[in-house]
């Protein structure tokens, strides 16, 4: 095996323990605090459903006093896109590996 494809390995075992670990990361982040924190992969979407909360007593005397915002309801789901994380996951270590195939041809003593 020649160096190029040596290099072309490297950087895609670092490309996808990268993107694996961004996409885990941000993940995490998420669970946290779903609703105020920005999505920034591609991979994840996120699916808010915002109802109006059902009042718990059935007198109006005993109902505490709630605002507009305290009886809202969010549900949130998250979507993980698996086909354009494996693209791209897939599609740079082909270029890298593709890049090494055309180094060693090309760079060869003649």
């Amino acid at each position: 095996m020649s160096q190029s494809y040596s290099r072309a390995t490297h950087f895609s075992v670092v490309w996808a323990v990268t993107l694996a670990i961004i996409t885990i990361v941000e993940w995490r982040n998420l669970e946290q605090d779903p609703l105020e924190r920005e999505i920034l992969s591609p991979f994840i979407q996120r699916e808010i459903t915002v109802s109006m909360a059902q009042p718990g007593g059935t007198d109006e005397f005993d109902k505490p006093e709630t605002t507009a915002v305290d009886a809202l309801q969010y549900e949130v789901a998250f979507h993980f896109n698996g086909p354009l994380f494996l693209l791209c996951f897939f599609a740079p270590i082909l270029l890298f590996h593709g890049m090494g195939r055309l180094w060693s041809r090309f760079s060869k003593p003649r």
